[in-house]
């Protein structure tokens, strides 16, 4: 089966194929398919972040959609999970800066942050998928992935994915870095049970 996955990041595209290889779903990008369309307004609640990104592309494919939204949860600190990169830029303006500006800024925010409450906190990925089939017919999911957030920085940082240079995995109990190919797989076992189960996978 071939879906949209409704986002124009390379990083991601690339880690949903990779968590789906062995199974008949081939995920497409938009660029890929020749499609456009303006940016989506995202609020806190990432299953609706995730449905409207879906949704921006209905009708515009016959294909299935998939749209995925993340939240970084810190319980006890007041900051709004589904904004990890507007909690750390603030009213910076990311059109004037480069992925990897703005990924130091999200690293040095988060860093900061826990350096404050002594340098280990316990979070988590809270992470939401909708699909959306050309029916309009829709399937949501979740998946949660558990971490310990430190205030030491291991291994050369992602710009997609900044925050993985600062967390502990909870599963293998190492840092990102240090992990195995399998240890990883361990680790994103619950977005990939996420993805199964909406694809009957």
């Amino acid at each position: 089966m071939h879906v949209l996955f409704a986002t124009t990041n390379k990083a991601k595209l690339g880690r949903m194929r990779a968590l789906m290889r062995d199974t008949t779903i081939i995920f497409l990008s938009p660029t890929e398919e020749g499609l456009i369309v303006d940016e989506t307004k995202e609020g806190s609640d990432i299953a609706h972040n995730a449905w409207v990104k879906a949704l921006a592309y209905f009708g515009k494919t016959k294909l299935p959609i998939l749209g995925q939204d993340a939240a970084f949860v810190i319980p006890g600190v007041d900051l709004d999970p589904a904004q990890v990169k507007r909690n750390a830029l603030g009213n910076h303006d990311e059109f004037l800066m480069s992925q990897g500006e703005i990924a130091q800024a999200i690293l040095n925010f988060y860093r900061a942050l826990v350096r404050e409450r002594g340098g280990r906190m316990s979070a988590y990925w809270d992470d939401a998928f909708a699909l959306v089939f050309p029916d309009g017919t829709i399937r949501e999911a979740q998946a949660k992935r558990p971490v310990i957030l430190t205030d030491e920085i291991r291994g050369e940082m992602n710009p997609y994915f900044p925050l993985r240079s600062l967390y502990i995995v909870e599963p293998t109990g190492k840092y990102v870095c240090e992990q195995t190919l399998e240890e990883e797989w361990l680790e994103l076992r619950p977005v990939r049970e996420a993805l199964r189960t909406l694809f009957d996978q």
